[in-house]
């Protein structure tokens, strides 16, 4: 009983601690300033009938379709939170199974063989980018909270889908949807769409016109 009295004002006191560094860190991480208004859309050139003629590369050299979440077909969503966050709708930016079991095979390996990033965190990461390193990890974390209080889950969707890269200068799935197999996003089959899906993780590496 006594040993009890002797353990609990120093668990206390450590809580205390890690309260004040938790609320130290969040002050000192910048919150997020990204721009979630534009895309990188390339201009179109259509005859008067309205048909696409040619699609012009945007002031970055980069190939961008920007299309509302409806548009993106039935399985691109379905493909995405397969294969990237499974409890995307149950989470609120971070999901900490994911962090521990990536946490448990990295300590494992000895080296980083796995993430935790979700949909909010990869928004993030791909409107306000950064170095990768753990601090950048931290900044992710509270701008994925953030986002998360901004956005609907379908609005961090349509964010992601519209901004990934999918290999060269095509960003976004309906570029993609296009590039790789000559139709819009919305007409792409299960195996097209999870194809495209799994791209941005390696897109160089990944490219099926470089790599069939």
């Amino acid at each position: 009983m006594k040993l009890h009295r002797k353990i609990w004002p120093w668990l206390a006191g450590l809580l205390a601690l890690g309260a004040l560094a938790a609320g130290a860190a969040w002050w000192l991480i910048p919150p997020y300033r990204g721009n979630l208004m534009e895309y990188a859309a390339a201009p179109r050139i259509c005859d008067r009938q309205g048909r696409l003629l040619r699609v012009v590369l945007d002031r970055n050299d980069f190939l961008s379709e920007p299309i509302p979440l409806a548009q993106s077909g039935d399985w691109a969503v379905k493909a995405l939170l397969a294969g990237e966050d499974k409890r995307f709708y149950w989470h609120g930016g971070v999901d900490y199974c994911a962090v521990g079991r990536a946490a448990w095979y990295n300590l494992r390996a000895g080296r980083v063989v796995s993430g935790a990033s979700t949909i909010s965190m990869l928004v993030g990461k791909l409107t306000e980018p950064r170095p990768r390193n753990l601090w950048t990890k931290l900044v992710e974390i509270r701008h994925a909270w953030e986002l998360e209080a901004r956005l609907t889950k379908e609005q961090l969707l349509e964010q992601y889908l519209n901004r990934a890269p999918f290999g060269g200068n095509l960003v976004g799935l309906e570029a993609a949807a296009w590039r790789y197999f000559g139709k819009s996003a919305a007409d792409l089959t299960l195996s097209e769409a999870a194809l495209l899906i799994g791209l941005p993780q390696a897109p160089s590496r990944l490219r099926p016109d470089l790599h069939p």
